[in-house]
């Protein structure tokens, strides 16, 4: 009995050590200074490729779960779409096009190929290069497409000239050069009026594929929007296009095959969102909204992937401002901090460790009085985490392990 009672004794002595250094490890929190005077990018948007012509479009539920901003949504607000390079097949591009326009989304195009006439091998596939005496027909083959889709109720924002210039695949494709495109955009350039001009798009975002569009003093005014792909890169800021005043947009990018509902992969999507926008990019896109490793699974239903997101896409809308954050408080934390008009702040933590994090947030005081928390993990889905209240500017906010979690502000008076 003594004995027993002895060795209950020291089990109640270790508990009580070990509760208080787990109490300890809990309390302590690395701190993230947010700052909303300092200001980087303003964000377009978070977007996807819709197939429509390659495969089945996307129904009308499924555009209202893509893009529709509440509850149960995904919250994209940009769609991409495809110049096919006939012209008799362009409406098919139309109904997905129409319903996201009335959403609000904002719309761009891309051609895989100008139409076989216009290029060296008389082919749409296996590359070939735009003939420079068909320059001005390429122009109008590409405004044509911005009229169609603007008379049946689905105006583009912004058009691109070519799909992936630095790759020739067995597919639509066309080959370009920086040199390329800095001479059909100083003679070309002038007529796509408000219609705003996406360049480069290239397999790896090279930056050599578009310097010579932004050294040029005839091209560079011609261009709005620097675009590129991540396949075989990581997201790198672009000094040259921000000191041009140009938009840096992410156009395509699918970081793997494997299934969208597999966390495992689903995860690193939102390490790729918070190092894009860390690079200063405008906007985000992924290719495909609805695939087995889409943000829509076949059967419309949102994916592990697509509330990843969610996370940003959701909250932090088109004309939002990234502020200054720390972004990297442990580790395996990621941070990055958005504002937008009205002064409401939205913090985006990606945790890829092991361990639950806690972050003491301090920001000006009066720019919070509370954070609401959302967060997407293994087992949760854009889960709502209850409220922070922020005390004499400071807030402590937890993050789970292998988790995204958004905090979204309300506003102090």
């Amino acid at each position: 009995m003594k004995r027993n009672f002895q060795s209950q004794a020291r089990k109640f002595s270790w508990l009580v050590v070990s509760g208080a250094f787990f109490v300890s490890m809990q309390v302590s929190a690395q701190s993230v200074s947010v700052d909303p005077s300092i200001e980087y990018q303003t964000i377009r948007g978070f977007g996807g490729m819709n197939g429509a012509g390659w495969i089945n479009d996307l129904t009308t539920a499924q555009v209202n779960t893509a893009f529709g901003t509440g509850e149960g949504a995904i919250g994209l607000s940009v769609m991409r779409m495809r110049i096919d390079p006939d012209s008799s097949n362009w409406s098919v591009q139309v109904p997905t096009a129409a319903r996201a326009a009335a959403l609000g989304v904002t719309l761009f195009a891309t051609p895989w190929s100008p139409p076989a006439y216009m290029k060296s091998n008389n082919s749409l596939i296996n590359g070939g290069k735009l003939l420079t005496k068909y320059y001005d027909a390429y122009t109008t083959h590409l405004l044509n497409f911005a009229s169609y889709m603007s008379k049946n109720g689905a105006t583009l924002y912004a058009i691109s000239l070519q799909n992936e210039p630095d790759w020739s695949p067995d597919y639509e494709s066309c080959n370009w050069t920086g040199s390329d495109f800095a001479a059909f955009l100083t003679q070309e350039g002038s007529k796509f009026g408000t219609l705003k001009v996406i360049a480069g798009e290239s397999v790896g975002f090279t930056h050599s594929m578009t310097d010579p569009i932004l050294n040029s003093s005839t091209a560079s005014p011609q261009v709005d929007i620097i675009g590129g792909h991540l396949y075989g890169a990581v997201p790198t800021d672009y000094p040259l296009a921000r000191t041009k005043g140009k938009d840096v947009w992410m156009t395509e990018h699918l970081t793997d095959t494997n299934s969208a509902n597999d966390w495992t992969y689903a995860l690193p999507v939102a390490t790729e969102l918070h190092k894009s926008m860390v690079a200063n990019f405008n906007e985000y896109t992924w290719w495909y909204v609805r695939r087995s490793y889409g943000l829509l699974l076949e059967d419309g239903t949102i994916s592990k992937r697509g509330y990843v997101m969610s996370q940003y896409a959701r909250f932090i809308r088109p004309g939002n401002v990234r502020i200054g954050a720390t972004v990297a408080p442990y580790s395996d934390v990621a941070v990055t901090a958005y504002k937008n008009s009205s002064g409401q702040i939205v913090i985006v933590a990606v945790n890829s460790g092991a361990s639950q994090r806690s972050l003491s947030v301090t920001l000006k005081s009066g720019s919070a009085v509370s954070f609401t928390k959302y967060s997407t993990s293994e087992t949760l889905s854009v889960g709502y985490g209850g409220k922070t209240t922020v005390s004499n500017g400071t807030a402590t906010l937890w993050v789970a392990p292998k988790s995204v979690t958004t905090f979204v502000s309300a506003v102090g008076s």
